[in-house]
């Protein structure tokens, strides 16, 4: 089982992006500390359209662990289909099968990986956090990371549900025919995405993007917050562990679609 997740870790060139993430850590954590919100710089302090006094550092620094956590999501779905799809290329799965290995050890090494990867990320995600809000002022930046946060662990258990679903498309249905649902999936929502945009109604989208009452509206919900904080991994790890048991079931019967 080592050998096939370091088989999957290699086929995403894992030891590239790690060097990759602990110099850009290093990096924000300097600039952080560099750039401190929450020591009063008049070179670094402006007024925004509401009035309030905001510190441009906090605003510049923010972007880093929202980029961090965009990219964890969307790398992650990125990996699913690469993995499969290497394995296709190189002829590594009729390869394995000659091992004395137990014939679910191989999906069960797609599974293993992804939820690995996702732990990975949404830990250091929590640590890019951390150091964000350690030297983070007061005022709508301190409330923006505070919504982040509460519902970093919701945004990685929908990445999870959504490995559920591809990974048993793409073991089970071949990349190809898999890459062709997705992509005709992904087209209908982009095409409704843009049909709402234009013919609905989008106006009570400005009332209602507001962080500061986002913000409120936590605090006043923390009981129902930290409910959805604790059930949403254990929902989706659920539906990830039902999704794992009927890959195998299909796995087993041999309807595996090779390219």
């Amino acid at each position: 089982m080592g050998g096939l997740l370091y088989k999957d870790f290699c086929l995403v060139r894992g030891k590239r992006l790690v060097w990759l993430l602990l110099v850009l850590t290093g990096a924000f954590l300097l600039l952080r500390v560099a750039l401190p919100g929450n020591v009063v710089n008049s070179a670094f302090m402006a007024v925004n359209e509401q009035g309030q006094e905001i510190n441009l550092a906090d605003a510049f620094l923010i972007v880093a662990p929202f980029a961090l956590i965009l990219f964890a999501i969307t790398v992650v779905n990125q990996w699913v289909g690469r993995i499969v799809e290497g394995d296709h290329k190189n002829k590594i799965k009729s390869y394995i099968s000659s091992f004395p290995l137990e014939k679910n050890a191989y999906v069960a090494s797609k599974y293993l990986f992804i939820g690995i990867a996702l732990y990975v990320l949404l830990s250091l995600s929590y640590v890019w956090i951390t150091i964000y809000s350690s030297f983070c002022g007061k005022g709508m930046f301190e409330e923006m990371i505070t919504v982040i946060s509460s519902f970093l662990l919701p945004f990685f258990g929908l990445a999870l549900f959504m490995a559920a679903i591809e990974l048993p498309m793409y073991l089970l249905m071949g990349t190809k025919r898999a890459k062709l649902v997705k992509t005709a999936v992904v087209m209908v929502i982009g095409l409704l995405v843009v049909a709402f945009l234009f013919f609905g109604d989008i106006t009570w989208l400005a009332d209602r993007i507001d962080i500061g009452k986002l913000a409120e509206w936590i605090k006043k919900h923390s009981f129902g917050v930290m409910l959805l904080e604790v059930l949403s991994p254990v929902i989706t790890l659920v539906l990830y562990g039902l999704s794992y048991r009927i890959c195998c079931h299909f796995w087993k019967k041999g309807v595996t679609k090779d390219e």
